[in-house]
């Protein structure tokens, strides 16, 4: 008679996402059949170590994937030791040194942030019979510490470096449009992966990459490490056996992806860029003055991030109206823009509101020959 094999412990797992963006993120968590719950800053879900590889290697548009270690009430700085020390650090931190660790205080007797950490500190220590120390070094692993109304919340990250970091960005431009932002930009256009896909003003070519990737079903993860493996739970067969799925999926997309910039400079790494994320195959990058701008198709879609400052990003958005209400009336059109009201008296559909280079920035989105309807030259 074959054994039972032993219950896979549950963990709780928690997607960290920009602000405003979290329903983009649950939605990807929900297509990889995982039930999550939306919170500021953040979605909760629930699974084992599959999961948990799952989502690192997927995710698109979260910072990072941190694990709940405990949770207990402390009020006292010598409680707070005593209870760090209890749980299995072990298990994530056996070859670390040093480790960083983010606390964070509200409503409670416990309101130093810097001392809190401390103390973290030492319960690990404590635990592990050897001294740690705490560093700024973003190789190092992280403990997030959240204490609220004397509530003490330890997760850690399973991540490593930002999930964003995809690592193709060997050749960057100016103010360039962080991975996960752009790939939440063209989840939230509902491109259907398809129809052609433009953007006029592409840069160093990140919303292109981002676009390419996910219709040629190119995990975001898939070349690079986690913090999770140095874990010693660490499943190698698994997380081998998940990448192995993940590179049987790749497939060259069927639509067409398009970027175009005036600057041949940047064009050039854009195109770069595209051969480090190995999609070149599945782009094209052009030189081209949005004036000269005119659609592959009848329909498609025109997802772009228009430059920023006040006298540039004036002209953009009149030249992206006069171009789209002109050319792409019956394309499906987003971009970004800073401001509430890009173009002064022409209300547009706001869809999303999330933070870029410490701005709020906001996400229009519409039908070219609605969205800028309104428009007097």
């Amino acid at each position: 008679m074959e054994r039972a094999k032993p219950a896979e412990t549950v963990l709780e797992l928690f997607a960290v996402t920009p602000p405003g963006l979290e329903k983009v993120t649950a939605g990807e968590l929900s297509s990889l059949g995982l039930s999550p719950h939306m919170e500021a800053g953040g979605v909760t879900f629930r699974g084992g170590l599959r999961e948990l590889y799952l989502a690192n290697l997927w995710l698109r548009t979260a910072s990072r994937v941190l694990l709940k270690v405990a949770e207990f009430r402390a009020v006292s700085f010598r409680e707070l030791v005593s209870r760090v020390a209890r749980y299995p650090w072990e298990i994530y931190l056996s070859r670390a040194e040093k480790v960083r660790i983010r606390a964070t205080c509200r409503k409670s007797r416990l309101y130093h942030s810097g001392a809190v950490a401390e103390r973290v500190l030492k319960g690990i220590s404590a635990r592990l019979s050897r001294e740690l120390e705490l560093t700024k070094d973003e190789e190092a692993p992280l403990i997030v510490v959240r204490l609220f109304r004397d509530r003490v919340l330890l997760r850690i990250d399973t991540s490593g470096r930002d999930l964003f970091k995809r690592g193709y960005k060997v050749a960057p431009g100016p103010a360039p449009l962080r991975e996960n932002l752009a790939a939440a930009l063209v989840l939230l256009s509902g491109w259907d992966h398809r129809a052609p896909f433009l953007d006029p003003f592409c840069g160093t070519g990140t919303i292109v990459i981002e676009a390419a990737m996910m219709a040629a079903d190119l995990a975001p993860g898939l070349h690079r490490s986690f913090f999770f493996e140095e874990w010693r739970n660490f499943d190698p067969s698994l997380w081998e056996e998940l990448r192995a799925e993940a590179r049987a999926r790749v497939h060259p997309p069927e639509a067409l992806i398009l970027g175009s910039d005036i600057s041949a400079q940047a064009v050039e790494a854009a195109r770069e860029n595209a051969r480090a994320a190995r999609v070149d195959g599945f782009v094209r990058f052009e030189i081209c003055d949005v004036r000269d701008l005119h659609p592959p198709a009848p329909f498609g879609y025109l997802v772009t991030n228009p430059p920023y400052g006040e006298r540039l990003s004036k002209t953009a958005y009149h030249l992206l109206a006069r171009v789209v209400r002109e050319r792409f009336k019956d394309w499906v059109v987003v971009f970004l823009s800073p401001d509430k009201e890009p173009l002064k008296g022409v209300p547009l559909r706001r869809v999303a509101v999330f933070q870029h280079g410490g701005l709020d920035v906001n996400v229009f989105r519409g039908r070219g020959q609605e969205l800028f309807r309104k428009v007097r030259w």
